[in-house]
């Protein structure tokens, strides 16, 4: 049976069943969750003053936000036959609101981005719509704090290609990226980490068989395989310089000013053994004195050979010498007896030019004619062979860290009967330790032994015991227990914690359930030793969790936050394959887009590592800049090539929405575009998504837009006339026109008499803004709360991997609650999603 079959039935009988019944409790749970009475049908539900009293929250609802409902909504939305197939009608009930929190959380955004009621439609005054807002909020947050009905965790969550990528490199310190193979994860709620869209297909699996053996044949090397050198060169392999007759046995006979060179190929640094066959043709004269010299004409080593006996015969001594890996071309020569190894130097060095050296392998291309009879004592000198073996001692060095650490213990070979012994021994003390950082958790000492029963079946096959901890290792790679993220409740049903609002216990994490998903949240990857430990010792509570999120978030492994989370978040991967037009912008170029990218990313790191306030990240008026991207913006650099810290103080810029990541990729490839901006804006910083166009609604013609120069407002107001576009146009567009001082690929652009550039708006309320500086200061201060909110939501989706569903909008809530005072700092964010009831437990997340 091969081996792959082999594997794949190990893995079978070690849990891929398994995740067929992690599904089933999944789905089990989620009908129990849907079984569950409504908070209106409860009567456990809590009573008070706060946010979260529902009652006062209906007679907000029942006098003041139903009636502006009634009035201003239900003429167009009575029915399910009504616009967008909305019956507002029924919300006038609290159980149809509790059973539809979803649809209602949409009116909150339609209505509180203003693109309901239409233009044509009976208008509210500033003043109802703030109240309707507050209600349509308040109810929201009310039902959903008392709900019963709560969202199912994603329990069974394959690793997307980062985090297979990252974890690979953590649990073996070799960055291969094998995942870069695999077909593109899918998106969900934002983001690639979701489980309802990860997915497994047959190619994937075929990728990751193909992965799982490139990675063991990396992290673990049979010590019998490394790059050896047994060079055994003969007479026909010595080129001869000078004055030489060859011998009846192929000898070279040289005289005194000749010499021999020939070419050795040395696969890797160390120690080798340099054995001469030679010797002096006079038996009666003293032994003769031969050298090696280096490719710099350096003497390697001192050879004493007495007379070479005669016929085929030779002398020959052995010298160990270091050589570093490379090609060395060695010159042979007699030398004085007071030569220095390391000092003296070859005197004919100059010899060996490249048209000798090409004219002689040429030459020995034929083969060597025996001289004749000629006279010895003309020729004192002989040279027969040259062996080259090694490196000779440890070999350790040459092996990886993996291997070092992963191979504690070597089975006993019985080279009489070519049979490797102990094997399950030996590869479970090597396999141990190994898979509980592969499986993020304890292994039982059967599950080692399945294992490391691979490595036996390889042996008893005549494969090593090296190449069958590698089969070994692919195994382990490919259960479901590394490949997945398996998040059910742990068998005592008693764990768990208190709920605020009932007195049903609500499971938690397991320790080691809690540190992997910490893990995977802060830094696409696997968790490390310390973290294991603390999970291993049941301490990952508390004060231990904060610290361990403050240690993990100084560790270089957090930039994930930034390339992962953040670039996800704000549309930074969108610039992969951004096509902008060479002929408008030559500048350009895929490596400026990286720089963009990267900008970005480590403006966000900056923040979170330092614990900025949240609305920095819009207001900042400092960035980090490499060289290339130092001169696209016409600003000051030290020239070092790397990124550093750049006052943006005399500048038009500040904070994300005037980096160029995001004034490109909120561009067409040949001109800016104020909706695509503006909309990047709202669903981005103030988590407003406005609705879909209506249909038949023509784009912007693009032979009217071609010149990247050219002002859009004439043709947008095109559209604000038409009442349905207008509603959502008129603060899209305004947010937009902020961002027109920059070109299509983020360079700030002059306003000329003949190119004029308006950069001006206003937005609801009155506020005017003129150009991106006042328009970010403006959104960061006015906006801090939406924008917070925004953040808090999409790391909660991120750190969790599913969809937020309205019964999340309560925690949401407390975490700004929490973090307010001291202006969301991202710091304290984080620390408060990673205390937050859906972080840390299995089923409820409000």
């Amino acid at each position: 049976m091969p081996f792959r079959a082999i594997i794949f039935l190990t893995c079978i009988a070690l849990g891929f069943a398994g995740t067929r019944t992690v599904v089933a409790q999944q789905d089990t749970a989620t009908k129990q969750d849907a079984a569950k009475p409504s908070a209106a049908e409860s009567s456990a539900a809590p009573q008070g003053s706060g946010p979260g009293d529902l009652q006062a929250a209906v007679q907000s609802w029942q006098k003041t936000g139903w009636p502006l409902v009634e009035r201003l909504c239900v003429d167009c939305h009575d029915s399910e036959d009504g616009d967008a197939g909305l019956n507002l009608n029924v919300y006038q009930d609290i159980q149809s609101i509790d059973a539809d929190l979803g649809s209602v959380e949409r009116v909150l955004e339609i209505v509180r981005f203003g693109a309901m009621p239409p233009e044509d439609a009976d208008l509210p005054t500033d003043e109802e719509r703030k109240a309707l807002v507050a209600s349509l909020e308040q109810i929201l947050y009310s039902v959903a704090c008392n709900s019963r009905r709560a969202p199912s965790n994603a329990t069974t969550r394959r690793l997307n290609r980062s985090e297979y990528n990252n974890t690979i490199r953590d649990l073996f310190h070799i960055d291969l990226r094998p995942a870069d193979a695999f077909p593109s994860d899918e998106v969900g709620g934002g983001f690639d980490n979701n489980g309802d869209v990860l997915t497994l297909s047959p190619l994937l699996i075929e990728k990751y068989f193909e992965a799982a053996e490139t990675v063991a044949t990396h992290v673990i090397i049979d010590p019998e395989t490394l790059p050896k050198l047994a060079a055994d060169l003969a007479s026909d392999r010595l080129f001869v310089r000078g004055e030489s007759k060859t011998g009846s046995f192929n000898g070279r006979f040289l005289d005194p000013d000749a010499y021999v060179w020939t070419e050795v190929d040395v696969p890797v640094d160390g120690e080798y053994s340099v054995r001469l066959y030679g010797g002096v043709t006079d038996e009666k004269a003293k032994p003769g004195q031969f050298g090696i010299f280096d490719n710099d004409g350096t003497l390697l080593a001192k050879y004493e050979l007495g007379y070479f006996g005669g016929s085929g015969s030779s002398q020959s001594k052995e010298q160990r010498f270091q050589l570093k890996k490379g090609m060395h071309r060695f010159r042979i020569a007699p030398i004085a007896d007071d030569a220095e190894v390391g000092k003296t130097k070859f005197k004919q060095q100059d010899d060996l030019t490249a048209e000798v050296i090409a004219k002689q392998h040429e030459d020995s291309k034929k083969a060597l004619q025996p001289s004749g009879k000629f006279d010895l004592g003309k020729y004192p000198h002989m040279v027969r062979r040259l062996r080259v073996d090694g490196p000779r001692g440890s070999r350790k060095s040459e092996l990886p860290k993996s291997h070092l650490e992963i191979v504690r213990k070597t089975a006993s070979y019985d080279g009489g009967k070519k049979q490797w012994k102990n094997v399950v021994e030996a590869a479970s003390e090597c396999l141990k330790p190994l898979m509980r950082r592969a499986f993020r958790g304890p292994v039982s000492d059967d599950e080692v032994k399945q294992f490391a029963s691979l490595v036996e079946i390889a042996t008893q096959r005549d494969e090593s015991y090296y190449r069958g901890l590698q089969i070994a290792v692919t195994g382990i790679l490919m259960s479901p227990r590394f490949l997945f993220r398996v998040e059910t409740p742990a068998d005592n049903k008693s764990a768990g914690t208190k709920s605020a609002e009932n007195d049903s216990a609500e499971p938690q994490l397991t320790q080691h359930q809690l540190a992997t998903r910490l893990s995977y949240f802060l830094w696409s990857s696997t968790p490390d030793e310390a973290l294991l430990k603390t999970a291993d010792e049941g301490k990952l509570e508390g004060k231990a969790i904060e610290d361990h999120v403050r240690r993990m978030l100084k560790d270089d492994r957090a930039d994930a936050l930034g390339s992962e989370f953040a670039a996800q978040w704000l549309g930074l991967r969108n610039l992969n394959g951004h096509e902008a037009d060479e002929r408008l912008f030559p500048k350009y170029n895929d490596s400026l887009a990286k720089a963009m990218s990267e900008e970005t990313e480590r403006l966000f790191m900056h923040l979170v590592r330092e614990n900025r306030p949240a609305h920095e990240l819009l207001t900042a008026d400092y960035t980090f800049l490499n060289p290339q991207l130092a001169k696209f913006y016409n600003t000051t650099h030290s020239g070092k090539e790397q990124f550093e810290r750049v006052s943006l103080k005399t500048t038009p810029r500040r904070g994300v929405l005037s980096h160029a990541s995001v004034l490109t990729l909120t561009s067409n490839p040949n001109r800016t575009s104020p909706v695509q901006r503006g909309k990047w804006i709202l669903e981005n910083i103030l988590g407003t998504p406005p609705p879909d166009p209506p249909a038949g609604v023509p784009e912007l013609e693009e032979t009217q837009t071609a010149d990247a120069n050219a002002s859009f407002r004439e043709q947008l107001e095109i559209h604000r006339a038409d009442p349905s576009c207008a509603a959502c146009h008129r603060v899209m567009d305004q947010l937009g026109f902020g961002l027109e001082q920059f070109d299509a690929v983020g360079q700030f652009r002059e306003s000329t008499p003949k190119s004029k550039i308006d950069a001006s708006g206003e937005l609801p309320g009155g506020r005017r803004f003129s150009g991106a500086a006042d328009l970010a200061e403006m959104l960061g201060n006015s906006e801090k709360d939406a924008f917070a909110r925004t953040a808090i939501r999409r790391l909660l989706t991120f750190s969790l991997g599913r969809e937020l569903s309205p019964a999340d909008r309560c925690v949401i809530e407390l975490i700004a609650e929490n973090t307010a005072k001291e202006e969301y700092r991202f710091t304290d964010l984080i620390l408060e999603v990673v205390r937050s009831r859906p972080f840390q437990n299995h089923s409820r997340s409000n």
